[in-house]
């Protein structure tokens, strides 16, 4: 039988996966977009968090090929979670308060150890504070890197850096930079911005998982638009976002690097196409009512094959996102 963390002896330090945390510490509506189970501290900015990865889900086990392996951007999101969570367990930042991330690194050094049970994955990240940014008096900036390791398998590592604002001066800081109210993922017509990508092509089997129109493919190149769609996928969205997470950019730019590096050489059914490596920069609030154009290209990075995505609006770039794949 497989051996699972649960059937390991407790100590104080052992995460639990036996339940998933408050949903509320997460930022999360749904239950079951809540993957964390539990984080411990472990010393002085320190501590180890706990997730369970589901062998089923509608967005991050939606895929036509690979689905004998977990996705990696379902471990990114688990890493997103356990920062929000220890960042109000551990570091004592308020509840009241919105949560950006300004840059991220997720580095998959032994993709093997995705490979999926017959249990659900066990992730634990053996994580610590490397930064601390303080405005009056009170926590605005938390910079975090953890080692992560999946069924008792080193898996790989991550870094994140994040700015955290009490929520009553970021709607009041939103409400100025706009001159009006701010429209939500919820109150925006979900029409798509010219036609959607096949899913097929992306590797998708739903196609409310998809996050492009209008694409346009030249060699080593690709145009497209950020799909209002999106906003009706409550996995990207659980919550009323003013803007565009990083997560639907860290997802834009996988289905952008698919199509520019697996579509024409591997064919749908391998196992091919994971994200190995995905370095994501968040400049700017990338508004919910006006286009979001996409460019991706290949770059080379040391030898292994990368693609790199920019999001321009309104002429300035609002993200880059760069992937590698394998």
């Amino acid at each position: 039988m497989e051996a699972s963390v649960l059937d390991a002896p407790r100590s104080p330090t052992t995460p639990a996966y036996d339940r998933t945390v408050s949903r509320a510490l997460v930022h999360r509506w749904a239950l079951s977009e809540v993957f964390l189970t539990d984080s411990v501290a472990t010393g002085e900015g320190t501590f180890t968090a706990a997730a369970q990865l589901p062998l089923s889900h509608g967005y991050f086990r939606d895929h036509a090929a690979g689905r004998s392996f977990h996705d990696p951007l379902l471990v990114l999101e688990s890493c997103r979670q356990a920062v929000t969570y220890a960042s109000h367990l551990h570091e004592e930042v308020p509840q009241d308060t919105t949560f950006m991330v300004t840059s991220w690194t997720l580095d998959i050094t032994e993709p093997e150890a995705l490979r999926c049970g017959e249990r659900p994955g066990e992730l634990r990240m053996d994580a610590e504070v490397t930064q601390r940014g303080r405005r009056g008096g009170r926590l605005r900036r938390l910079a975090f890197a953890m080692d992560l390791t999946l069924d008792g398998r080193t898996l790989g590592r991550l870094t994140m850096d994040t700015n955290c604002t009490p929520t009553d001066q970021y709607h009041a800081l939103r409400h100025m930079q706009r001159g009006t109210t701010v429209p939500t993922a919820f109150t925006l017509p979900a029409e798509p911005a010219g036609v959607p990508v096949d899913p097929a092509r992306v590797r998708r089997l739903d196609p409310a998982n998809t996050v492009l129109d209008a694409v346009q493919l030249d060699p080593g190149t690709l145009t497209a638009r950020l799909s209002p769609r999106t906003h009706r996928n409550r996995s990207m969205y659980d919550h009323p976002y003013d803007h565009v997470p990083a997560m639907v950019f860290s997802e834009a730019a996988r289905q952008c690097a698919l199509l520019l590096g697996v579509e024409d050489t591997v064919t749908p059914q391998t196992d091919a196409g994971r994200v190995l490596r995905l370095h994501g920069r968040f400049l700017k609030f990338a508004e919910l009512d006006d286009a979001v154009c996409l460019t991706a290209a290949r770059e080379g990075d040391g030898g292994q094959e990368t693609f790199r995505m920019s999001a321009v609006q309104q002429d300035e770039t609002v993200a880059e996102v760069r992937v590698a794949l394998g």
